[in-house]
Parts: structure tokens; sequence; C-alpha cells
């Protein structure tokens, strides 16, 4: 065959080489490779090929047929079309009959033997790119395979607004596929789609697809942080996290328990909210250096973000004397701590005493604000509303007790308070009156006394629980995780801590049966039920021994009992070991009489012919002889003699007597 040659200069240093084929191809080429070689001088060799595919024409296949051009049909009625086929030479096996329609864009099978006629619909195929994500742009879409391109089916999407854009691709021979596709973007309320399929026939079909849209969420951030606080003065830390769906609101959660939160849900836009948290934040001088956490737990996961806590210690001010107050006040001395602890929602009641050594009585103590506003008047119309009914003075004046009682303390309400007195129109001050609280908001973590590791079951036990705290008007109330036979509570104020004080719960329980490890745990409730627990192991042995001395009577000792037990051993010792040397060893041979019969049978008992006179026996074995011991001295009872009735002698074989033990 024809070919030719090209070479030219693309760019500097680079040819190209172009061969061109003139090639003329024969129904036996169809299948067939034609290679392209490439040779180098230096001996290099690149090769590439292609599979020839040959189109031919009925009369190079060997066969040909008859059909009319064109023929008249009434519409809606059927028609037949006459086809006859012949081959030139022989008809091939498995022949296949197909009618085509004749079209510009394809050739579309109207019949074939193996073709299969549905007369219902099947269903569409439903899809979905990626996961439906609440706000943002999604794909779905729904195809159908088909055979008939010229009238293809209708494709319908219900449950979603969006725009549409239909295709339509071919599969292979005669097969189509039309696919709908929509883009939307994705509501919360968006649940489902549908899509149904229509047919020139009339014939249908509907698929459904559940969307399971996904509502996601922005990283929680700490708006407001804690920042450089002092010990026991209450901080507002809030965190705030934005989200999708309503449905999806998180629960915020804080590192820190007992403290105060609030929560406020509000919607940005549509199906956008935001949740913010706030917690009243009190911290300790053992918070300085750590984290603060809040986490934002949703359905489908969870974000956090966190702070470092910085606390520095309360440190008492200067106290600074106005010049012109002496004029108006009587300066005396009092006894008030500067710093003073409290736990929040519980009370507090704040030490207090001052020496006062005239003979008129003060007539009214009264408590306020450093900064101003009265917490505590015997006139409750004085008192600012913060503090009405929620403080009262414990102490006698005319004792010189001001001692304070603050109930329901709040976290901002640290003061500092100071006391003042008046006498009629006297208005009296005093040195070391003012007082700061620490707030707390966890009650003490109840100390529990050392128990033993290891106890017997039925064994009693005391232990003692003990919790400090600065409410003496309400202490704490104790409760223990085991049934109690003693109980006793006592009240002790702390030595070398003016005002603070120690409640005991002190218990004797009886270990309950059943070997292993228990807990023992002594649960402490403030005023107010703010709770905190302690808890120990003990390790419960000897149970069976406990059950079985419970199922005796209680007036035997255990001494007893395991005397009971020893005797009750040594009697089936003893038992035992007489049947073991009687099953070994055999019965004694019968000792014979002085008689010439060589027998005498014994009776236990002997009767005499008269009434009175009776005989006691005793039989014993000694040594292989018998022995006969008699009471009392009888005659000899008269007997006919056993010369006159001889009985013929007994076997001396052992096993043929029967031995009897008394």
């Amino acid at each position: 065959m024809p070919a030719s040659t090209d070479t030219s200069q693309r760019r500097r240093a680079q040819w190209t080489t172009v061969s061109t084929l003139t090639f003329t191809a024969s129904a036996n080429d169809d299948g067939r490779s034609l290679k392209c070689y490439a040779q180098f001088t230096g001996g290099q060799r690149q090769e590439v090929s292609i599979t020839l595919r040959v189109k031919r024409n009925m009369l190079s296949r060997g066969w040909s047929f008859t059909t009319p051009g064109s023929i008249t049909g009434m519409r809606g009625s059927c028609i037949i079309v006459p086809c006859s086929f012949s081959y030139s030479t022989s008809q091939p096996a498995n022949l296949r009959v197909i009618w085509y329609l004749f079209q510009i864009n394809g050739y579309p099978p109207v019949f074939d033997e193996r073709q299969t006629v549905f007369n219902h619909a099947q269903e569409p195929q439903l899809s979905i790119v990626g996961i439906p994500r609440v706000g943002e742009q999604s794909h779905v879409s729904c195809n159908v395979r088909h055979t008939c391109i010229s009238a293809p089916p209708v494709l319908t999407l219900n449950g979603l607004s969006g725009s549409d854009r239909t295709v339509d691709t071919l599969v292979s021979d005669g097969i189509w596929e039309r696919k709908v596709e929509r883009i939307w973007t994705v509501k919360e309320q968006d649940q489902s789609v549908k899509c149904t399929v229509r047919y020139q026939g009339g014939q249908q079909a509907t698929s459904e697809l559940k969307l399971n849209v996904e509502c996601p969420y922005e990283e929680i951030k700490m708006t407001e942080k804690p920042g450089e606080a002092t010990e026991g003065v209450a901080n507002s830390v809030i965190c705030s996290v934005s989200y999708k769906c309503k449905k999806n609101t998180p629960t915020i959660v804080w590192n820190y328990k007992d403290m105060q939160s609030s929560l406020n849900t509000k919607m940005i836009s549509t199906d956008t909210y935001n949740t913010v948290s706030n917690l009243t934040f009190i911290g300790s001088l053992g918070d300085d250096g750590k984290s603060l956490t809040c986490t934002a737990q949703f359905i489908t996961g969870e974000t956090s973000d966190s702070a470092t806590i910085s606390i520095k210690k309360y440190e008492k001010p200067v106290e600074e004397i106005d010049p012109h107050e002496s004029d108006t006040f009587h300066i005396l001395a009092a006894d008030v701590p500067f710093r003073f602890s409290a736990l929040t929602d519980s009370c507090v009641v704040i030490p207090c005493s001052f020496q006062y050594e005239e003979d008129v009585p003060l007539t009214r103590g009264i408590w306020s604000k450093k900064t101003g506003g009265i917490v505590y008047h015997n006139g409750r119309s004085q008192v600012l509303d913060h503090f009405k009914d929620r403080t009262r003075l414990l102490g006698d004046l005319n004792e010189g007790n001001c001692s304070l009682e603050i109930d329901n303390i709040k976290p901002f309400d640290n003061g500092p308070f100071c006391f003042h007195a008046e006498k009629g129109n006297d208005k009296y001050r005093f040195n070391n009156s003012c007082v700061f609280i620490v707030m707390k908001a966890s009650l003490e973590k109840p100390v529990m006394t050392q128990v033993p590791k290891e106890v017997e079951a039925g064994s009693t036990i005391s232990v003692s629980c003990s919790v400090t705290h600065t409410c003496p008007s309400h202490p704490p109330v104790f409760s223990w995780s085991v049934p109690n036979l003693t109980s006793e509570v006592t009240h002790t104020g702390l030595p070398g801590s003016r005002g603070s004080w120690e409640t005991t719960s002190t218990i004797t329980f009886m270990a309950a049966g059943g070997d292993g490890e228990k807990s023992l745990t002594c649960t402490a409730t403030s005023w107010r039920e703010k709770q905190q627990a302690s808890t120990v192991k003990l390790t419960v042995k000897g149970s069976l021994m406990y059950q079985l001395r419970s199922s005796l009577p209680v007036s035997i000792p255990v001494s007893a009992l395991v005397l009971i037990v020893i005797i009750l051993a040594a009697v089936f010792g003893v038992i035992i070991c007489r049947k073991r040397k009687h099953s070994q060893t055999p019965p004694p041979r019968p000792e014979k009489s002085r008689a010439e019969d060589g027998f005498v049978g014994w009776q236990k008992e002997l009767k005499s012919r008269r009434r009175d006179d009776t005989v006691e026996l005793s039989l014993g074995h000694l040594n292989n002889t018998t022995t006969v011991n008699s009471s009392n001295q009888i005659s000899k009872p008269r007997f006919p003699s056993p010369k006159d009735k001889r009985r013929p002698p007994r076997s001396t074989r052992p096993e043929d007597y029967h031995v009897y033990d008394n």
C-alpha cells in the first residue's frame, strides 16, 4: 500500500516526522491490528497500533432481503410489514432478527427477539452527591433507562425547590439514559425527595429518597474570658456557638461544677441560631494556672474552648480615716476577721465582738457595705432590697457580740461589710470591723477516718466523717451508704480559725455478708442542697462462717460451735476406723468345748425353773478365750445329757458363721 513521509522542524533542535498510509480495507480486516513503527539511527524503535473496524454492506455479508418501500396504515391500528431474506451460501446458526427505526440521530431498535417488553414502568434511580448540609447547596439526580429516544420518558422531581438540568446519554446499542439534576439550598425541613417517571404509553413509577440533612455547627468561642480575678470574687465568663437547625440546640457544659450558669438561644437568620452560656465563675487560689473549659454538645459531636485561670489572693486594704469623722463618731475597737469564706446559696455567720464598758448599752447594731448601703438594720425599711429578709444579728450587743448571719448568700455578696452601732443620737464606729467574704462554689470534701482494709463479715466497725463550714446555724447533714447500728453528730468550733466549724458524723455498722471489695460512702449535704461525698474501699471476708453463725441460735458461743465441730469429726473418724478394721480381720475361730460333740451353744438369757431365780451373763472374747462372769452362784440346771441326742458337727469354715457386734 502506498505511503509517504514528511519531516519538518517544529522548534530549535526538535523535528517531527509524519508518515501517511493510503489504506484500503477488506472484509477480512475487521478486528485486525494496524501497526506503525519508527526506527531511529541509534537503534531505538517505537511503535503504535490501532484495531480496525470495517463496516460491511449486505452484499459483502452474503445475504439480501426484500420489503416494501412504504405501507399505509391507520393511526391507532396495527400494520404488518412483510419482509423476506436469503443467503447466497448458508444461513448462519443462532440467527437474530432486529428491526430498527431509521432516523438521523440514531437507530433505536423497534423489535428484537431478545428484547424484553415490560408492561410496568421500572422505578427511577435517585442519588445525591455528598451529604446535604443545611444552608449549603446540594445536588440530587434522578435517572431512568429507556429504548425510545424519539419519545423519551418524562422525569419529575418533587419535595425540593430548585433549578433542573436534563441530560440524555447513549449507554449501549439501543439503550438510552435520561437524567434530571437539581441544585437546591438545603433547609432544615427538607426530609425527602420524590422522582416520578412517565412514559408515552401512560405507565409511571415513583421513587423516594430520605435526605437525612445534616445540621452543621461552628466552633464554640469564649467571648468573655475570666482574666485576672481575686479569690472568691465572682466573674462572668461567656461562651457562644452558632449552628444550623433549631432541633440541634446544644447543651453547653463547663468543667467546674456547682457554679451558676444561664443559657440563652436566639435565631440569627433562617435556619441559623446562636446559643450563649454565661457562667458565674468563682475561683480559689488552688485554681490559679488551671484551665476553664466550655463544651457545646450537639447530637453529632461537640466543640470546646478554654482559657487559663489567673487568681490572686485578697489583701487587706489600708483603712483611710476621715479626720472630721471623730467629731461625729465615737471610735471603739472590734474583732472581725478581715476575710471570711462562705458557701454560695448556703448561709454564713460572720463572727464579730467588741469591747464596751459604758453603763448605758448600745441600742442598735448596724451592718453596711463599705461602699454604701445597709445590709442589716432593726428597721427593715432601712435595708437594701437585695438583703431584705436574708440578714439577722445573732449576737447580743449587751454582751459585746455583733455576729451577723447572711442566709442564701449570693455569688456577688463579697462586701466588704462593716459594723457600726448607735446609742440614742450617738454613733459608734469600730476599728477592724470590716470583713470581705471569699465565696466558694462547692462544699468542702468530707474527710473520713481510716477503716480496716479487710474486715470479717458480721463484724462491727466504727467510722467518722467530718466536713468544715461557716454556717453553724444550719450545719450540713450526713448520709451513709450502709445502714448504721448507732449514729452521733457533733459540732465543734475549729481552734485557730475563728468562725469555722467542723460537723462530724460517727456511726457503727455491721459488715454485711458477701466476700469481695465493698464501698463505704459518706455524703455531706449543705444548707440548700449542695453535696460532696467521700468513698473508701474495704474487703469483706468470712461470709460463709458468718452465715453459719447467723443460722444457729444466738446463745451458742463461737467456742462452743468450734468444739461441737471437733467432737463430731472425732466420732465420725472412730466409726470409719472400726468399719475398716472389721472388714479386713476375719472373725475368731470358735473354741472347742470339753464335751465330745465339740461345740456348745450359748444363750444370753437363761430362765430357771423358778421365776425368782435369774442370772446375768456377759460374753466377751479375749485372746480367743471365752469367759463367763456370773454375779450370783446358781445350781447347775438339769438338762438332758447331750450324749442322748447328738448332733452332727458344724462346718468349721468362717464364712458359715454370722458374727454380731453389740
